[in-house]
């Protein structure tokens, strides 16, 4: 549901433009390829949601908050079915390939686009089996205390009602591997001297063919690629162990030591964003509830826990904001608080205050 004024094809288009020209901006990518510890949930949020609101579209917190469980869960579910750890590269490039499809008229924004992926080829390549399994475990642990329910996902019984994904037991096995079903023995010499069959419950094929991790080519693996073959409107429902979450949401709330360092970076990171928006253009706003009432009812029955207060960092409006910003952010470094000091600045969070 949209408001405002009627959605076109060329508002579609501009909205789609200025996201993907924030989110492959320069600068945000530099940061983004440091070496780095992962985001905690509440940065990943606050750069979602800067990216989400770098155009002319606007989203209230209930839609923002399904936005995000949609996006997150998707992932998740991704990142789980991946056949083996070295394909989430495969999933990020389908992932790339369907934003290029999304701006093919634009060669500035394309060319954005391509720079990254050659960036993603030359620094994930060559990277090993073990590091990839240590990524894919990362990130699955990031992921592992979200159940969420999204209908598309219930509707094709790939999650069941408590918000876990069923693991399939069929299709292609991981390239470079056999089809279940055979057990060699050997001696000590290296020879195979018996053979073994057994069933299996699947039923398991050999992939024709590995996919493409160049710029160009056929990823084979359709994770990651578009997962509505016909129009159907998409529900997020918490399940009970989400519901439950305000045990294990504790690292949220209580004091963190390295909260200071990590909103500093985030800071910097989203500093470094140009968005332009049209001065008097009060931009359009995107429900994505059937209406105005389930969307209040979502804001007001949401677990409190799940409900992230963003912090919103306003670095590009003025030069005097950047330049106190970055003069303040020059380093990660952090320097301990000095006693009774509590100056400008020393506290992003004070900082932003003073803005």
């Amino acid at each position: 549901m949209l408001r405002v004024d009627e959605w076109t094809d060329v508002d579609r288009k501009r909205v789609m433009n200025d996201i993907i020209s924030t989110m492959f901006n320069r600068k945000f990518m530099e940061e983004l390829f440091k070496p780095q510890d992962l985001y905690s949930k509440k940065a990943l949020r606050t750069v979602y949601d800067r990216l989400a609101h770098a155009s002319i579209m606007r989203l209230n917190q209930a839609s923002m908050d399904k936005l995000y469980d949609l996006m997150t869960m998707a992932f998740k579910y991704q990142v789980l079915l991946c056949p083996r750890p070295r394909d989430v590269l495969l999933v990020t490039f389908n992932h790339l390939d369907a934003i290029k499809d999304f701006i093919s008229d634009s060669p500035g924004i394309l060319n954005q686009v391509d720079e990254t992926f050659r960036r993603l080829i030359e620094t994930y390549n060559p990277l090993s089996d073990g590091e990839f399994q240590l990524i894919r475990q990362t990130l699955l642990i990031f992921f592992q205390d979200m159940h969420i329910r999204v209908s598309i996902f219930l509707k094709d019984k790939v999650q069941n009602s408590n918000g876990r994904f069923v693991l399939p037991i069929s299709g292609p096995v991981p390239w470079g591997t056999e089809v279940p079903g055979l057990i060699r023995i050997f001696n000590h010499k290296g020879v195979e001297v018996k053979r073994a069959e057994f069933s299996t419950a699947g039923n398991y094929v050999t992939p024709q063919r590995e996919g493409s991790f160049e710029l160009y080519g056929d990823r084979v693996l359709k994770l990651g690629t578009n997962m509505y073959s016909v129009t159907r409107p998409v529900e997020t429902h918490m399940s009970g162990s989400s519901k439950n979450l305000a045990s294990q949401a504790k690292e949220n709330i209580a004091p963190n030591p390295l909260a200071k360092e990590e909103l500093n970076f985030l800071a910097r990171l989203l500093g470094g964003l140009d968005i332009q928006k049209p001065a008097g253009d009060s931009g359009f706003r995107l429900n994505l509830f059937t209406t105005d009432e389930e969307e209040e009812h979502a804001a007001q029955t949401r677990p409190e826990e799940l409900s992230y207060k963003v912090i919103n960092i306003e670095a590009t409006q003025e030069p005097a904001r950047r330049a106190e910003l970055s003069r303040i952010l020059g380093e990660l470094d952090v320097a301990e608080p000095r006693p009774g000091s509590a100056g400008k600045g020393e506290d992003l969070l004070a900082l932003m205050d003073g803005l």
